[in-house]
């Protein structure tokens, strides 16, 4: 037994190393495997010009129960230096302690994971705040469905 045990274990780690040989090529291809569509849209945020960015794919749902939704936040080079932070909000905020999500991430292309409402009327508005370095707000809405995504 002991023999067998022992060449067992040869041909088991032979085979490890020949199975992921079929999964190579598209490990070493210049494209993605798998990428669904892309909504894009430009936004004017005060004197601010961003453009939101999103999979079409409808929001998943977290351990905690809420439907989340990543976006991407594209700020202009010329704006990098005197943007503060980007909120993203399902509604209007109120003030700047209730802007919503801080997008984080580089300068150039920045990531925020909204909290999306379970029931949702239509009529519901995805804000975009921008704070500057002087304290400044700016703030602009755009209709939840055209950068919504997937299945409501």
């Amino acid at each position: 037994m002991p023999r067998f045990w022992r060449r067992g274990r040869f041909h088991l780690s032979a085979l490890m190393l020949l199975v992921p040989l079929p999964f190579l090529p598209d490990y070493f291809s210049p494209k993605p495997i798998f990428v669904p569509p892309e909504i894009r849209r430009d936004l004017a945020v005060g004197d601010f010009s961003v453009t939101l960015a999103t999979y079409d794919e409808a929001p998943g749902r977290m351990p905690t129960g809420e439907r989340m939704k990543a976006y991407r936040i594209h700020v202009r080079p010329a704006d990098i230096d005197r943007i503060r932070g980007i909120f993203l909000r399902v509604g209007k905020p109120r003030s700047l302690r209730t802007a919503g999500t801080l997008a984080f991430g580089n300068p150039y292309e920045r990531e925020a994971e909204v909290t999306v409402p379970d029931e949702l009327a239509g009529r519901e508005e995805l804000w975009v705040t921008v704070e500057d370095w002087s304290g400044g707000m700016h703030q602009a809405s755009l209709p939840l469905g055209e950068i919504f995504g997937g299945r409501r």
